[in-house]
């Protein structure tokens, strides 16, 4: 879902599309790139793609840390280049 705002702009017709389709808000900055906005604590907030995807990936770490009892220094981790739509909405 993320990855095609890394790439595109807020004005593409794809995203457009996409947004219509997205439990979260996306708005238009810097240059027309895409930002995510949140509302957190009772504050807006702004976040480019990739900001989320690190907070993501560090979230999946902790969990991963915490469940094998180790530090983690290498993983792997895959996802579908451009999922269905029924995975989308899912």
């Amino acid at each position: 879902m993320l990855k095609c705002l890394y790439e595109n702009r807020f004005a593409d017709e794809e995203i457009q599309k996409d947004i219509q389709l997205w439990p979260f808000k996306v708005v238009q900055k810097q240059a027309g790139k895409p930002f995510i906005q949140v509302s957190y604590l009772g504050e807006t907030k702004e976040f480019a793609p990739e900001e989320i995807s690190a907070m993501v990936l560090t979230k999946m770490k902790k969990t991963a840390e915490d469940y094998l009892g180790t530090t983690v220094t290498d993983a792997v981790i895959t996802c579908p280049g451009k999922p269905i739509i029924t995975q989308v909405r899912s």
